[in-house]
């Protein structure tokens, strides 16, 4: 009887050393992850400015609630730059157009209205 609870205990202790193992290198790989995605997030911002620009349309409404991973992230728009900030860091991508948004930070809860004028894009809070 007294073996059995040996090897039971053994066999519980090695496998949460096996878990020990495994958890710091999956949890390394989701950050990672999160910071890539983080990072393409400015990207595609930059890339639908750029795409709204070239495109036909004159005005471009979008929910930045959609846009954005967290509640605490906002981006701002500086000349050419998309500039990201989140919790993790701060990610910049750079676009075709010159963005025009007088230095307002657009965050969770906003709605932004792009607008084409002249060589450049006027962003601003809808309303």
């Amino acid at each position: 009887m007294m073996e059995f609870t040996l090897s039971r205990v053994c066999m519980s202790v090695c496998g949460l050393i096996l878990l020990a193992a495994i958890i710091v290198p999956v949890t390394g790989m989701y950050e990672s992850k999160t910071v890539r995605m983080e990072s393409g997030i400015s990207d595609d911002i930059a890339d639908l400015v750029d795409d709204f620009y070239y495109s036909e349309m004159s005005v471009l409404t979008i929910s930045m609630s959609d846009i954005l991973p967290s509640t605490s992230s906002y981006i701002e728009f500086n000349g050419h730059m998309v500039i990201l900030t989140t919790d993790r860091g701060t990610y910049k991508s750079g676009t075709d157009v010159i963005v025009v948004s007088g230095g307002i930070p657009f965050g969770y809860g906003d709605i932004v209205r792009f607008t084409k004028t002249g060589d450049t894009v006027t962003a601003e809070r809808s309303t």
